[in-house]
């Protein structure tokens, strides 16, 4: 088995609904249940990549599907969104050589009262980044609820005189944190080169606020943003007077990462020419051109209204 990391930035709010809800926010998106960081499902990322290999897909007609096009079709024609991502048929039937991990977020914007805006993390975070091979080296110890990591010489820092005593707070939202400890500068810049053509994710360098695993998870389920939605008539083309709800989106700007996995070919040898074939590392490689041919992908619902756009980028893991 053949693995790399995928990383996806969001240029527009992303929304992966979680379906209805009983509470203030009618659509909410999908979050871990044990942290409440936002995720983006391994299905919703399958199923998105898989339609850029829908233009060699092969004929379908007269095998019940319509005349549309298919992965297989009953003559036993195999399209190369098939061995990548699974058959849609029963005959045969076998599983994709591209296994994706549900992506997780690493950093995460936020509204900052100096600098205009920081990105935040937590020990957490990093470390199952490191276990997944986003990146290795040392990862600060955690601070208290009330203390930051951040960059002193940064944007984002706040001088305050506290009795006779110069010291450096950063605000975030409505908290006040003080700072603690040594800014990880090695691994900010590591942060930074995992989406370089992004010149504004480069900041990430000074913008990164590393926060307590709860406060990270306090902001990650209230500091996403809350659009009023109202839904219209198709009789009258106007507003319906009960058709107010709220929907939840994960802010642009938020860099996920997702652990993609390959093996080799499972196409049966007797119906697959030489698709049987492929090796883990034929799949790594069609997914990485797709990817630099594309650049910019879209998840999640919405899509007609420009949310969901995401820039990709697949980098070798690290190790952890």
């Amino acid at each position: 088995m053949k693995s790399t990391i995928l990383y996806l930035f969001t240029r527009t709010p992303l929304h992966v609904g979680a379906g209805a809800s009983v509470g203030a926010i009618d659509q909410p998106i999908q979050r871990e249940r044990h942290t409440g960081f936002p995720i983006i499902p391994a299905s919703s990322l399958k199923g998105s990549f898989a339609d850029h290999w829908n233009e060699g897909l092969v004929n379908g007609e007269g095998d019940g599907s319509g005349g549309k096009k298919v992965r297989v079709n009953k003559t036993g024609e195999i399209a190369e969104a098939a061995w990548l991502f699974g058959s849609d048929s029963d005959k045969p039937a076998f599983a994709g050589s591209l296994i994706l991990s549900e992506a997780r977020v690493i950093a995460f914007p936020i509204r900052s009262a100096k600098g205009s805006y920081a990105w935040i993390t937590c020990p957490l975070m990093l470390q199952r980044a490191a276990r997944d091979g986003v990146f290795t080296g040392a990862i600060p110890p955690e601070p208290a609820d009330d203390q930051a990591i951040f960059k002193v010489e940064g944007p984002l820092a706040l001088p305050v005189m506290i009795r006779g005593v110069e010291r450096h707070q950063t605000v975030l939202e409505e908290y006040c944190f003080s700072h603690t400890g040594t800014f990880p500068d090695a691994l900010a810049r590591s942060l930074a080169a995992l989406i370089p053509d992004d010149a504004l994710f480069q900041s990430i360098a000074d913008r990164l606020v590393i926060l307590s695993n709860g406060m990270m998870s306090h902001f990650a389920t209230t500091a996403c943003e809350v659009a009023q939605h109202v839904r219209i008539s198709d009789e009258t083309g106007a507003a319906e007077g009960t058709g107010l709800f709220n929907q939840e989106n994960v802010p642009a700007d938020t860099l996920f990462y997702s652990v993609l996995s390959a093996t080799d070919s499972r196409v049966p040898k007797v119906d697959a020419g030489k698709w049987h074939e492929k090796k883990a590392a034929c799949a790594i490689t069609a997914f990485k051109l797709k990817v630099e041919e594309t650049k910019v992908f879209q998840f999640g619902g919405d899509a007609s209204t420009g949310l969901g756009f995401c820039s990709v980028n697949l980098k070798d893991s690290k190790g952890a």
